[in-house]
């Protein structure tokens, strides 16, 4: 098989969960999304990795994802206004739940019916934004990488290669930041339970880090997100598919 000639017969997407049994070819451009059956845009995945992705974009293959995780109060809407660009599309509780109650004067503190309104309005969003294959900029805004469903939310994102940003600038200035602005019981069970979560901008880096060399070794990886100090394998020019 050309596929397994080319990059190997190990799953490419390691999901949680992996089998490491490649028993499918999966499209790195979902075929539900247009992409061709070709060598190029297929590499060996495990039946569990592939029904997970389900058409959830690699990032860079469509649109670019950016997942930004942190307590509440930790700046995360305010580091997403810093760096997003006209026509990017930001998937935001807060902002989900403000646009629902126009005119409200406190955005941290709607009534509880708004709030269960802006979860389901967030997960829409959601559901829909990671299959998006324009080549648009997406920002995904959450306290915690995690969903009922994906109770390992930050493991997908790294195996699908989401920029992924940690809003944290400590409990103390948190704490101090939460009692400013009174957002009630909701936000300190976010905050008790982010730092439960011991996640680091550190830890994250060094993960993203051992997934782009691995998806440089599939073709698929991206120069400029890739240590200069450590020379990769460079991708085939076929490898990427063209717009």
């Amino acid at each position: 098989m050309q596929v397994v000639a080319l990059w190997g017969n190990d799953c490419w997407l390691g999901m949680p969960g992996c089998t490491r049994v490649s028993d499918t070819s999966d499209h790195i451009v979902p075929d539900k999304l247009g992409g061709p059956t070709i060598a190029s845009n297929l590499r060996r995945a495990c039946r569990h990795c592939n029904s997970m992705r389900h058409e959830r974009v690699l990032s860079g293959y469509g649109a670019r994802y950016h997942a930004i995780i942190g307590p509440p109060n930790g700046g995360k809407s305010t580091y997403v206004r810093e760096h997003q660009q006209p026509g990017d599309i930001v998937v935001d509780f807060d902002a989900l739940s403000t646009c629902l109650l126009a005119g409200w004067d406190d955005q941290h503190n709607q009534p509880r019916y708004v709030r269960e309104l802006a979860v389901g309005a967030w997960y829409g969003a959601y559901r829909r934004a990671v299959s998006v294959i324009e080549p648009v900029d997406v920002w995904i805004v959450k306290t915690l990488p995690a969903t009922p469903r994906s109770p390992r939310l930050l493991d997908e994102w790294v195996a699908l290669d989401y920029d992924i940003v940690v809003c944290d600038p400590g409990k103390p200035e948190v704490m101090r930041r939460h009692e400013r602005t009174q957002r009630g019981r909701p936000a300190e069970r976010g905050i008790v339970q982010w730092y439960r979560t011991g996640i680091t901008q550190q830890a994250v880096d060094m993960r993203l880090k051992a997934r782009r060399h691995r998806l440089a070794e599939l073709g698929l990886g991206h120069a400029d997100m890739l240590d200069a100090r450590e020379p990769t394998p460079s991708p085939p020019e076929s490898s990427r598919p063209r717009w």
